[in-house]
């Protein structure tokens, strides 16, 4: 190949390399502004959830000493509802069916739609608690009633003393004025505490005589069982329910087979 022919085969291979440059160049401007609006479109979104969720809470305000129905009112404009809870306190400061306590407490951050729980006051104190030991538990409520107190924890148990379903036990103690919880605890009695006793062994006994040594002293015999028994007189206990030395108490059942 002749010199002459040589610069004119190199320029026509130079020639697109510059094209090529440009191109990389272009696309290289491409993607980096793509990611860029990326990045940006991705904090706008952020930004506006942001505010967005912010924008669905509101301050929980203050409703002591606010009537139910005014601190309903005051929920309502805030997107809040109202929850009354059933119990309720003793207020020398805030009067009768008033807000006494709330829960969240105001200056809180609430979303809207949540509520907002208030225990109300029934007033001051008027009067001491009455005795409500011997009365029933419908006596024990209307006496309670009368005196603007409530039945608190009903709990039943056997004791001692005291007549069966009658208060034996009250918290607070008669005469209490002082406390602001209004409820009365009581104990209503299921009678005394059950015995128990070690079931004799009574096969080969006259079933007469310890049946109604039995009934005279409080244990419940059932329907005799006759039956016959070879080489046994008739009327002698051959089977005894509960066995021998078993735990029994006077509620419970015994049965007897006897002979025939």
């Amino acid at each position: 190949m002749s010199d002459s022919e040589d610069p004119e085969i190199e320029s026509v291979e130079l020639e697109p390399k510059p094209r090529q440059e440009s191109q990389f160049s272009r696309w290289s401007g491409i993607t980096l502004m793509v990611a860029i609006l990326c990045v940006a479109g991705i904090l706008s979104a952020l930004t506006a959830m942001r505010f967005a969720i912010r924008g669905r809470e509101v301050v929980v305000p203050s409703l002591i000493g606010t009537k139910e129905d005014q601190a309903a009112d005051i929920l309502s404009r805030n997107g809040l509802t109202l929850k009354v809870v059933s119990s309720k306190r003793f207020s020398s400061e805030i009067p009768e069916g008033h807000v006494l306590e709330q829960i969240p407490p105001s200056g809180t951050r609430l979303k809207t739609g949540r509520s907002v729980r208030v225990l109300l006051s029934v007033g001051p104190r008027r009067f001491a608690v009455p005795n409500l030991a011997g009365t029933s538990l419908r006596a024990a409520q209307l006496t309670l009633s009368q005196r603007r107190l409530t039945l608190g924890n009903t709990l039943y148990a056997h004791t001692p003393e005291g007549e069966p379903s009658t208060v034996t036990y009250q918290s607070p103690r008669p005469g209490t004025e002082e406390g602001s919880d209004p409820s009365v605890n009581v104990l209503i009695s299921l009678g005394p505490p059950a015995q128990d006793f070690i079931m004799p062994d009574l096969i080969g006994k006259p079933a007469e005589v310890v049946s109604t040594r039995a009934r005279n002293e409080g244990f419940k015999i059932g329907k005799v069982n006759y039956r016959k028994y070879p080489g046994v007189d008739a009327g002698v206990i051959i089977q005894q329910k509960p066995q021998a030395g078993y735990r029994i108490s006077k509620s419970d059942l015994i049965l007897l087979d006897v002979s025939q």
